[in-house]
Formats: C-alpha cells, sequence, structure tokens
C-alpha cells in the first residue's frame, strides 16, 4: 500500500502506475454501451477478484453484476459514422431493423448508399437496385460483412478490394467542400537589420511583406503588399496579385477575377489584369489527377485481373469474356514498369508487362484540362499593357496519348499552339508541339512571324536513373513571345533579345540506399547577340557511418553577362554534449577563391527554439563569427541574429506569423497556407495537434492549421498528453474537406469536471473491499473501489456531495462519505484524499484520516 507524503509526492508516473486497471473499471461502469438487443446475461466468478485479508471473496460481486445487462437499441434510423475497410467515409442517417431471430440490429444498405461507397458493380453477382429495397452485402459480395457498433454508432463495412471502383480514389464527394466562414486574415513577415562599419557609417534596411486575404461566402479576395527601406533610406510599398477568385464545382474549375498570372503550360505565363477561368485538376479524385495507361487485353472466362509494380499488387478487378480496357490504374507520377496477371476461371494464368512513362503534359484518358483568359498585360516593367485574350484546352485520349492546343490574341500580336504528348512504355514519354507566333513591334522593324518547336522526354531506366525532364525548343529569328514583343516594341533595356534556343535537363540518380546524384541545367542562347545564360546545379550526396557528405556545383547568373561558380563540399556530424548537437563544415571555391565555415545547430524545448553558431573565412579572407536563435511560438516565429567580422557588426531581427478576424474575435498563429482551419477548444490554452506541433491554443482556446489539402480530406487530432485531468474532450479528432481557399471551423465540445482520488477505510481501518460500488445520492453508479480502497471518480458538482459504498445487500455492507472537492487537496489535477466511510445511515458523522500516515495513494 503506498502511503501518502505531502512534503515530497512521488513522481507523477509512479502515482499513476495503480490507475490503467481503476480506470479500466471506472470506465467500464460509467460508460454506457448499450447492446443490439437483449441477450443471456454473462455471469462474471467474483472469486477471481483478489479481497484483502478479512473481506469476503465474494464482497466484488455486485460491481461484476453490473456489467452483465445492457441496453438495447430500438429499430429506427439513426446517424452513423460509415467506414469502408478502416477508412472513415461521412456520417449518413440509415435505417435499423431487427435481423432474422431479433437479438440484433441489422442495417439497411441500399443501393444508393452502397454506390456512394463506390463499389463497382461490374464486379458484382447481380446489379444494385434503384428502389429503396435493402441489400444483402454478404449474398452480394462474397467476403464481404458489415458490423454495427450501437455504443459508438458507427457503421463498419469490410469490402474486398476488387468489389470498390478504384477510379474515385482519394476523391471527396461535393456535400462535403465546407466553404469554411467570412473570415479575413494577414500573414506577415518583417525583418529589420542594423550594420555599423569600423569607420563609423551605419546602415539600416527594413522589408515588410503582407499577404492579405477576406473570405466572403463563396468568393476569396487576396492581396499581396510589400514595404521595403534600403540602407539608402528609399522606401518603396509595392502592390500584386490583388484578386478576386471563386470555385465553380460543376464546372471543375475556379473563376479569377484581378490581377493573376496565366498558366505556363503552353504559352510562357505572364502577369494580366483581368478575368480567368482555369479548369482546377485537384477537384478530381488522385486517380483522375495522374496519368496512367490503359490496360488492354483478351479474357477467355470471367478473370481476375492483378496488378502488380515491383512485385506488390496495386489494383484487382474481375472482368466478363471478352476485351477489356482497365483505365481506373493508380499508379503515381514518374515511370516504372507495370506486371499484368490473368486468372481465368479454370485456373489458367497468364502475365505480361506493361511500361509506362509520364510528363506533365500527359492526361488520363477522358480527363480533360482548360482555360480561358481575357485582360490586360501587367507585367513588372511598366511598360504597354495591350489588351489580350487567351484559350487552352488539353485531353487526354487513346493509345496513352494527350492532344493539347491553345491560342493567344493580342493588339499586335498572334499566336498559336498545337501540340500531342504519348507514353511509348518502356521507352518513355515524349511530348512535341509547334508554335507559330506573329508580332507587330512597330517603327522600323515591323511585323515579324516565326515558329517554335518544342520536344519533351522523359524515363526511368533500370540503372536507377530517373531522367525527369529533358526539354529542348528551337525558334525562328522571326518567332516572339507576348512578353518579348511588348518588351521590343516598347525598347526596355532589359530586354536580351529573342531566344533561339532553349535546353532544359532534370536527372536523378540513387546508389545504394544512402547515396544519389542529381543534376539540373537549364542553357538559352539568343539570335541578336553572342549572349548566353547557362545556369545548372550538380550535387552528390552520400553519408559515410555518421558523417553526411555532400558534394555540390553549381553556375548562376548574377547579370547578363557575369557568372558565379561554386565549387562545395560539405561535412555534417553528430556531437554529444548535454543535448543533440550537429556540426558542419563546409568549404566552398568561387570564382577561383575559397572560402570555409564551421558551425554548430542543436534544438531545444521540444524543437520550438533553434540555434546556431558559426565561425567563417570568406573569399578575401575576411574573418567573422555569427550567432542566431530561432523560436516557434502557437503564434507566430521570431528570430534574432547577431554577426561581426573585419571592419562591421549587424543585428538582424524578424519575424513571421498570421492573424485571422472572424466572427468570435481575433486569432494569431504561423504563417497560413492558401486553405487554412479554425479550431476552437474551448476555454483550453495551450493545447496543441498530434501532426502540427508549431500550433499552440490562446487564451480563449482557438488555434489555426495552415497548408491543408483543398477537395481532400484532411485528418486533425488534438494531442492530449499535456491536457489538465480536469477538462474531458469526448472527441479528440474529425475530418476537415476544405474547398480552395477556404477558412473552415471546427469545435471540440469540452466538459471541466473535478477528478478525485479517494482512499476509502472502514472504521478499523481496513480498506473498503475490491469492487465495492460507489454511487452518489440518486444512486448512479460513479465507480468502484480499487485495490488498497482507492477509486477514481470525476464530479462535474462542486460543493458538498453524499456518496455511498455498497458491496453486498447487507446493511452492514453499506457505508457513507461526505466530501467537499474544492477544499480537497489537489495535486497535478488530481483531488487526493482519505476518508473514513461511516457504516449504515450514518453519513453525518465524517471522519477524515490524516493524509501523512493513513492515506493511500496512486
Amino acid at each position: 500500500m503506498l502511503q501518502l507524503d505531502p512534503l515530497r509526492p512521488p513522481p507523477l508516473c509512479a502515482r499513476f502506475a495503480l490507475l490503467p486497471p481503476l480506470l479500466s473499471g471506472y470506465l467500464l461502469l460509467t460508460i454506457s454501451s448499450p447492446a443490439l438487443a437483449e441477450t443471456a446475461k454473462p455471469q462474471f466468478e467474483a472469486g477471481f477478484m483478489r479481497q484483502p485479508p478479512g473481506q469476503a471473496a465474494d464482497a466484488g460481486v455486485l460491481a461484476l453484476q453490473a456489467l452483465a445487462p445492457h441496453t438495447p437499441l430500438q429499430p429506427g434510423r439513426y446517424r452513423v459514422a460509415v467506414w469502408v475497410n478502416h477508412t472513415p467515409i461521412e456520417e449518413q442517417s440509415i435505417l435499423f431493423h431487427l435481423a432474422p431471430g431479433g437479438d440484433a440490429l441489422q442495417a439497411c444498405l441500399t443501393g444508393e448508399l452502397l454506390r456512394s461507397l463506390d463499389l463497382r458493380e461490374q464486379a458484382l453477382e447481380a446489379p444494385l437496385p434503384n428502389d429503396e429495397s435493402c441489400v444483402d452485402l454478404a449474398e452480394l459480395v462474397p467476403q464481404a460483412h458489415v458490423d454495427f457498433d450501437s455504443a459508438q454508432l458507427r457503421l463498419s463495412l469490410s469490402i474486398p478490394q476488387i468489389a470498390l471502383s478504384q477510379d474515385r480514389r482519394g476523391s471527396v464527394p461535393e456535400h462535403r467542400w465546407d466553404s469554411g466562414i467570412n473570415a479575413a486574415f494577414v500573414n506577415y513577415q518583417a525583418s529589420t537589420q542594423h550594420s555599423r562599419r569600423s569607420d563609423g557609417r551605419s546602415e539600416r534596411s527594413q522589408d515588410l511583406y503582407l499577404n492579405t486575404g477576406l473570405n466572403l461566402g463563396g468568393w476569396r479576395l487576396r492581396s499581396n503588399q510589400t514595404y521595403r527601406e534600403n540602407p539608402l533610406g528609399e522606401r518603396q510599398w509595392t502592390r500584386n496579385d490583388t484578386y478576386a477568385q471563386r470555385d465553380l464545382p460543376g464546372l471543375r474549375a475556379n473563376l479569377t477575377v484581378g490581377e493573376t498570372f496565366t498558366g505556363s503550360e503552353m504559352f510562357r505565363g505572364f502577369a494580366f489584369s483581368g478575368v480567368r477561368l482555369a479548369s482546377d485538376q485537384d477537384m478530381l479524385s488522385d486517380a483522375q489527377q495522374q496519368y496512367a495507361p490503359v490496360i488492354r487485353g483478351v479474357a477467355q472466362t470471367r478473370a481476375k485481373i492483378e496488378v502488380l509494380r515491383n512485385g506488390y499488387p496495386i489494383y484487382s478487378t474481375y472482368v466478363a469474356p471478352g476485351p477489356y480496357a482497365l483505365d481506373d490504374l493508380s499508379v503515381g507520377s514518374g515511370h516504372g514498369e507495370l506486371e499484368v496477371v490473368i486468372t481465368e476461371s479454370d485456373g489458367q494464368v497468364s502475365r505480361f508487362t506493361q511500361p509506362y512513362s509520364s510528363l506533365g503534359s500527359l492526361l488520363r484518358d477522358g480527363v480533360w484540362r482548360y482555360s480561358a483568359t481575357a485582360g490586360r498585360y501587367n507585367g513588372a516593367e511598366e511598360l504597354d499593357s495591350p489588351a489580350f485574350w487567351q484559350g487552352t484546352l488539353a485531353r487526354g485520349g487513346v493509345w496513352n496519348s494527350t492532344l493539347y492546343g491553345g491560342v493567344l490574341s493580342s493588339d499586335y500580336y498572334r499566336a498559336g499552339v498545337a501540340g500531342v504528348a504519348r507514353d511509348f512504355g518502356e521507352f518513355g514519354a515524349l511530348s512535341i508541339d509547334v508554335t507559330r507566333a506573329s508580332s507587330d513591334l512597330g517603327g522600323a522593324l515591323g511585323q515579324v512571324q516565326g515558329h517554335s518547336y518544342a520536344v519533351r522526354y522523359g524515363k526511368s531506366f533500370q540503372s536507377g536513373t530517373n531522367l525527369r525532364f529533358a526539354g529542348y525548343r528551337y525558334s525562328t529569328q522571326g518567332y516572339r513571345d507576348f512578353q518579348e514583343a511588348i518588351q521590343q516594341r516598347n525598347f526596355d533595356t532589359r530586354y536580351p533579345g529573342n531566344r533561339r534556343s532553349r535546353l532544359e535537363v532534370s536527372a536523378y540518380q540513387t546508389f545504394a540506399q544512402s547515396s544519389s546524384l542529381s543534376l539540373t541545367l537549364s542553357q538559352e542562347d539568343y539570335w541578336t547577340s553572342g549572349y548566353q545564360r547557362r545556369q545548372y546545379q550538380l550535387q552528390y550526396s552520400t553519408r559515410i557511418g555518421e558523417v553526411g557528405v555532400n558534394l555540390f556545383a553549381s553556375q548562376a547568373l548574377s547579370s547578363r553577362y557575369t557568372d558565379n561558380r561554386l565549387l562545395g563540399l560539405s561535412l555534417s556530424f553528430p556531437l554529444e554534449f548535454g543535448r543533440p548537437h550537429r556540426a558542419a563544415f563546409d568549404i566552398q571555391r568561387t570564382n577561383g577563391q575559397y572560402s570555409e565555415r564551421a558551425s554548430v545547430q542543436g534544438a531545444a524545448l521540444d524543437n520550438r527554439l533553434s540555434y546556431q553558431t558559426s565561425l567563417a573565412n570568406d573569399a578575401s579572407q575576411r574573418k567573422s563569427a555569427a550567432v542566431s536563435l530561432a523560436f516557434q511560438s502557437g503564434q507566430a516565429n521570431y528570430g534574432v541574429g547577431y554577426s561581426a567580422g573585419s571592419g562591421y557588426r549587424s543585428l538582424s531581427l524578424n519575424t513571421s506569423g498570421a492573424m485571422v478576424l472572424h466572427a468570435q474575435g481575433v486569432t494569431f498563429g504561423s504563417y497560413l497556407g492558401e486553405t487554412m482551419a479554425l479550431l476552437h477548444v474551448p476555454d483550453v490554452e495551450g493545447i496543441g495537434l498530434q501532426n502540427a506541433t508549431s500550433s499552440r491554443s490562446d487564451a480563449e482556446g482557438f488555434l489555426l492549421i495552415p497548408h491543408l489539402r483543398p477537395y481532400r480530406i484532411n485528418p486533425v487530432a488534438l494531442d492530449t498528453d499535456d491536457l489538465s485531468p480536469e477538462i474531458i474532450i469526448d472527441n479528440t479528432s474529425l475530418q476537415l474537406v476544405p474547398r480552395r481557399g477556404a477558412v473552415v471551423m471546427s469545435r471540440f465540445d469540452t466538459r471541466h469536471v473535478l477528478r478525485m482520488v479517494l482512499t476509502l477505510l472502514q472504521p478499523d481501518g481496513r480498506p473498503l473491499p475490491f469492487g465495492a460500488q460507489v454511487s452518489d445520492e440518486h444512486e448512479q453508479i460513479l465507480g468502484v473501489v480499487g485495490q488498497a480502497g482507492q477509486t477514481l471518480l470525476a464530479s462535474s458538482q462542486p460543493g458538498l456531495q453524499r456518496l455511498q459504498v455498497r458491496w453486498g445487500v447487507a446493511g452492514s455492507q453499506t457505508c457513507h462519505v461526505t466530501l467537499d472537492p474544492s477544499v480537497m487537496p489537489e495535486d497535478s489535477g488530481y483531488r487526493i484524499q482519505t476518508f473514513e466511510c461511516s457504516p449504515g445511515g450514518a453519513h453525518d458523522d465524517l471522519s477524515t484520516s490524516t493524509t501523512d500516515s493513513e492515506g493511500s495513494r496512486p
């Protein structure tokens, strides 16, 4: 028996070590678990409950008997959570009736309900009914079964994968898309730097970036503003990307009005002011968003077809005798090889392979991508703003191909593009297009016209090389894109000339499990000059024991005629002193000069605080030292850095975060993405999320979740590890399905209770029997007595309370306790005290034992 020690309480883990058996008994007695129907009452053997000396062996029989009876649900319509193959779908109102035999409830599964669950009708023995008649799923789909948990109102269906449609995998029904609440928000990034040089001169610069938004009904208003002050004291305020937008689910598209950018799938993208209607691929299912090959063949009988990738099954279905085409695979992006296994009804098995490759321009058969834009050019150059209109259209078709094309027309510019992309399987994916443009450059230049030809290729090789993308575009001397035509017509000094060719390559190679080589290259040359612009990044990464090695080379354009060539080696390895740290050493060669840098970085406070210190020697052999701190709070991120070197000192400060104004107040949080959520856990401060550790609720219980996926299920679960025992949240998880740009709001209902750990003793000092029932004055069972007379109770009513404890039917097997939770000693959220239980009805004669000698403590 653990003794109470008021001077030095035992650790929390030791105090709670005895609670699991007590909690389990408490929950079993207090949580209602209605059965489906009245069944034979189970019998429990009280002799298995070990009683202390002097207590009857059957003292816990009352507690055991309380486990047996259940209250059944009556037939009728209930709103239940529907799960398919352990995946939550949505809540639905479903009719339940008595199953044959009358001992359970059975869900009425209609054809409409099963279709909404993506049951694949082609794989069924009989078609689904169109009326409200009930379907026996087990007869319709072999090995399927249905389970109803009446306590949680959850209907769980287990359906073999071959009977489920794949073409909507990852999609969410449109009626679940949440438009969110009316709200306004501001994302901000602010920084300032102050430098002082050895000659006494000081410089200061400041930057402020704002991304503002307002959601009203189905419309979303967005705008970006920038304020900058350079070291010369010059201030500049700019604004861009100011537009209103709403989604159009029926068209699977978004309508945008204002300042934004055109797409870059066919023509070079540019800024404009006007209106744009463009399809939104995120509204499609995961399978429809990504290209996958169509697998064709002929089945001799009703055959089972399985598709494997790298030896793992990814798809299975049944087909009728005759030709078939599987157009609902989901294989992800990239390239590879599929193995197709056909098992006929007579057991005959045949196999073949289906190589596939993908490019960004490839679409699944039957999928459309389109845009229609009208407005005025709105480039940052502040040149001419000609009116224009543009339209693009692409459609996935047969033979694993996609056709696409578009037109662009303005006052002095006309262009049209047409192209085709095709998956050639083991030979890779290829796209070819041609663009014809006619430009009126004005003055002596007059009318020019020309063509631009583009080829793109992608493939994965057996050696592990993934040629993610390779493209080449060649343009004749008279070709201009829209932006080039405007710059040349307006004699813009930043116009480098019209492009002659452009080469782009992106490749990735893996070696074993810890090494990789990547290359990104782009090169452009121009007709009117010998100017050539080349940029590349080459990186090799590996690991030798605990040491990470990174070799890199790059060339980046810093001005029109000056390139920065860089070659470097970086080593990183762990350090153990106090807490884990990581050290790094870098050496770089830039344009023939060497620089070195050594740094140590670490983190604290559950990685919310990060710090770094470094020593450096630059290419001019000037030495410097720097230290920086960064902190992530629940409402904002903060950073500070200090550096000192030869002839200068510099201090910088930065912060970023967000502020959301809604009907219930203002909530602060981390920088938000396009789509977000506002959660409310009333009056619970500091609670976080399991999948977003940086978010914490404020004093009113509001917290923000950034970067949600639009039109998809976003699971959210509260992190209750540090939740006070006196707060109960019945459901700590939910699913959010926001529309693009929405601010969705959800509430977690909370209840506040007083948690009490009581040690109940008989007048002679012995603990009450194990299994004795504790009830209130209304005879509602609150809990049971566990080992050493301990019981855990929760009360929502402060003030004086009278409890009754029974472990038998005789008057001598009953006692009473009167207590006031508000005056009981509190420790870590639990009110802990030892009481002597008064026999019979003499509950007013209360004796409270001292907590330093007699009390038992969990």
